[in-house]
């Protein structure tokens, strides 16, 4: 009986979530298509269902993780545009970001240096996500601010590299300065 397209569905977005989580954790390269199989409780012929290969997969993973990542989630109605953007900063720049605890890994900051390893159409498919998340704030800013298209290249490109930073570092406390120092930065600077 053959599947139905909605199973088809479910078993791909499972499939993008476990490898996901894989990538951000172990990179590109230290994560086996059985591995991302196993860890999705599946198959390993269920992923060809789905991808022509690994790196299909990866591309598939990147962009599908940015629908969750907090800094382009919608905007909540009940907030101002400064409100809003003060609330997306602390999130990203949080403690809970950084440890990967949250189910909203910014591929922007979790995959930096292992998509600087891959092709170019891995690599075009992380700048378009990173043009797409300044856009969305430049939109959200341009209400309260006369915050511009190099001054937001500015924000992001710290307060993505914070939270890469926070990641590689041993010491919370130092942890906690950076991201605090970013978020001081990003909200004085917009």
């Amino acid at each position: 009986m053959p599947l139905s397209a909605e199973h088809k569905k479910q078993s791909k977005k499972k499939i993008i979530e476990s490898a996901f989580n894989l990538f951000t954790e172990h990179g590109f390269e230290n994560v086996s298509i059985n591995q991302i199989m196993k860890n999705a409780g599946m198959t390993r012929g269920a992923f060809y269902a789905h991808f022509s290969s690994k790196q299909n997969l990866y591309k598939e993973s990147i962009s599908y993780s940015t629908l969750n990542s907090s800094l382009l989630k919608p905007k909540d109605n009940n907030l101002s545009d400064k409100e809003w953007v003060e609330q997306l900063l602390q999130e990203y720049l949080s403690a809970h970001h950084v440890k990967g605890a949250s189910t909203t890994r910014c591929p922007l900051a979790f995959l930096t240096t292992d998509i600087a390893l891959r092709d170019s159409t891995i690599r075009s498919t992380y700048s378009d996500i990173y043009v797409g998340m300044n856009k969305r704030m430049l939109d959200y800013t341009r209400s309260y601010s006369p915050c511009d298209k190099e001054k937001m290249l500015a924000i992001t490109a710290m307060i993505i590299g914070g939270v890469a930073i926070g990641r590689a570092l041993n010491d919370e406390a130092l942890t906690q300065q950076v991201l605090d120092s970013c978020y001081t930065t990003a909200t004085k600077l917009i």
